[in-house]
């Protein structure tokens, strides 16, 4: 005659086997409890929203600061650093001080002649390699011109979108001012110039 086996004590977790009910306040924390690691993966790689300070890029951002408004941007984070494009306003951190983040217009790309500005010290630049040339829409920004191209491993994100104020939603300009074109030779430019002659 076999002797049953003794049945195992009953798990802390039992009653979730049993199917027992909770509370819909219970059931809806855990629900976004479980999203919250997408939640913070998706804030800190692919899309983020800021708010702009500091004057360096008026009047793109907070031309109504006098009034108290400040800019809300979406980000890009995601592979902000490919296919850059002349023009565009990126996010990154400062070649001078590491804990300050900066916000500037791509003047030059790799290979670009710039012609210079004040205060840097010689009238024009070859941009290097894995390197921008960025600066501000506002004539007192303290940019390269001020420490010369950054490179491409301090880009963080690219700015896309005005989100607030709604007066103002939508997408960034991505051209640059006719004064600054004039001051770039582009690399490709300089390609065909070469071949031609």
């Amino acid at each position: 005659m076999s002797v049953p086996a003794p049945t195992p004590p009953p798990s802390r977790w039992a009653f979730l086997r049993r199917g027992m009910h909770l509370p819909a306040s219970v059931k809806l924390s855990l629900g976004v409890l479980s999203w919250l690691p997408v939640a913070i993966f998706f804030f800190d790689n692919v899309y983020h929203i800021s708010w702009v300070s500091g004057r360096s890029m008026y009047p793109t951002f907070l031309p109504d600061s006098n009034a108290g408004m400040r800019d809300l941007i979406l980000l890009k984070k995601w592979n902000a650093k490919n296919n850059l494009k002349r023009g565009e306003v990126v996010v990154y951190r400062s070649p001078v001080d590491p804990e300050v983040t900066a916000i500037k217009r791509v003047v030059g790309l790799e290979g670009d002649v710039v012609l210079t500005k004040k205060p840097f010290p010689v009238s024009e630049v070859v941009v290097p390699r894995n390197h921008v040339w960025v600066e501000g829409d506002d004539i007192h920004s303290h940019d390269s011109n001020h420490f010369g191209a950054i490179s491409m491993h301090l880009i963080q994100a690219r700015v896309t979108h005005i989100v607030w104020p709604f007066s103002r939603l939508g997408t960034v300009e991505k051209s640059l001012p006719a004064s600054t074109q004039k001051r770039v030779i582009p690399a490709e430019r300089q390609l065909v110039s070469i071949f031609s002659t």
